[in-house]
């Protein structure tokens, strides 16, 4: 009895990712909604799949695309690093750096609770999430000295900033409705798709996988062929770096 198999759609490029829910929306027009148990999802996904690429024709159209996309995962690298950085020092010998690890942490995972991890979030939200974060962690300014964190503290608050400011550059440039926020279309994109997958999983699991064999197949060649597309640009990126000459 065949599923549809495990996609981990957030390691697509933009481009890949819009492809990716195009022909995915294809193929369940053609193997029938009705019949897969899922009419009123796919209404839910063809609207996501429509705001996706219009939020990408959006962004890819803004002169300043490019240097919003750098400065995205600028902040996305600080929070990443601030948060393993905190982690090492859990466990310290050192049992005042490791309690003082313990209270940022917790600040960490509260906001994370309440406010969702802003590395899955769109870009408007994301800067909202960090913003708060920074907020909620200067209270904590002697903790952080105690473990020399306060440095990647600043650099996770200057990289925000860097960027609401070019969002503000941006959104003066480009004066339509639609705000271009490709992360948050492709947040929703991606579990419109969640949702289907799960449902048609769980009529399978439930009933057999009668009436879904062909279109579970089909479905999960073209995630196969989308694994191999990320594979070989992986394999391109490592080859490219190998490839740099060492300074």
């Amino acid at each position: 009895m065949e599923k549809i198999n495990n996609f981990y759609l957030a390691q697509l490029h933009n481009g890949e990712n819009v492809n990716f829910h195009h022909e995915s929306l294809e193929q369940l027009n053609s193997a029938d909604p009705i019949k897969l148990g899922v009419k009123e999802q796919i209404d839910t996904y063809r609207t996501a799949c429509g705001e996706l690429k219009l939020s990408i024709d959006v962004f890819s159209s803004s002169e300043l695309s490019s240097e919003s996309t750098r400065l995205d995962a600028r902040r996305d690298r600080a929070y990443s690093a601030l948060k393993s950085y905190v982690k090492v020092y859990l466990n310290d010998d050192d049992v005042k750096k490791a309690e003082a690890a313990e209270r940022i942490m917790a600040v960490i995972r509260k906001e994370e609770r309440e406010l969702g991890n802003p590395l899955l979030q769109g870009l408007a939200k994301e800067s909202t999430t960090l913003s708060s974060l920074s907020r909620n962690l200067e209270p904590l300014a002697t903790d952080l000295e105690q473990i020399e964190a306060s440095g990647r503290l600043q650099k996770l608050k200057d990289a925000n900033q860097a960027y609401i400011d070019l969002q503000f550059d941006r959104y003066i440039e480009k004066s339509e409705k639609h705000s271009g926020d490709v992360k948050a279309a492709r947040a929703v994109a991606d579990a419109a798709y969640k949702g289907i997958v799960e449902r048609i999983n769980a009529q399978i699991l439930l009933n057999g996988d009668e009436g879904f064999a062909s279109y579970v197949k089909a479905h999960n060649a073209l995630i196969e062929r989308h694994k191999l597309i990320v594979a070989q640009r992986k394999g391109r990126g490592e080859k490219e770096k190998e490839a740099t000459p060492k300074v």
